[in-house]
């Protein structure tokens, strides 16, 4: 099973997929999709869309796993840009019929980390060590791999729960 895990941004949006054989997750690739900001939104969100469906289309994934969306009230502009992100990436896996899975920040950090304060360096790290990999360059990548892997880790519960 591969699992895609994407960390929606409009400047620059994660990606991480993950192999699961027997129980054990592995990296198949992570990286980062980029726009520029001298670009008009509707240019950076078909960069999105066409990167995402290019992924999709090459990796095969049966089950794609996003971060959820929150807004700060301080920045309404930014939780409207990230929404109009996650609209791409929702019409995406539409259009190519994969599972979509939405998970809040906190239990991605609690999955990974055990509490739902943990920062960014310390999920990188737990990151690299789950997939037993030495680094992982970019933060986005790192996020994405994480809601991969948050994803596998809730697929392994449901399965003792029901199993």
């Amino acid at each position: 099973m591969i699992i895609l895990g994407i960390d929606p941004g409009l400047a620059t949006t994660g990606f991480g997929a993950i192999q699961c054989i027997n129980g054990i997750p592995s990296l198949v690739t992570c990286g980062h999709i980029r726009t520029s900001p001298a670009d008009h939104i509707s240019s950076r969100l078909s960069h999105i869309h066409t990167d995402i469906d290019a992924l999709i289309h090459s990796l095969h994934p049966e089950l794609i796993a996003v971060e959820n969306v929150f807004s700060l009230v301080k920045y309404p502009r930014a939780g409207i840009l990230l929404g109009s992100v996650l609209g791409i990436i929702y019409l995406s896996v539409s259009q190519n019929g994969i599972a979509l899975l939405e998970i809040a920040p906190r239990e991605i950090k609690n999955s990974l980390v055990g509490h739902g304060g943990a920062g960014k360096y310390q999920i990188k790290s737990a990151v690299t060590k789950m997939l037993r990999i030495e680094s992982i360059k970019s933060l986005h990548a790192s996020d994405a791999l994480a809601i991969a892997l948050t994803a596998f880790n809730r697929k392994i519960m449901k399965r003792e729960k029901t199993g």
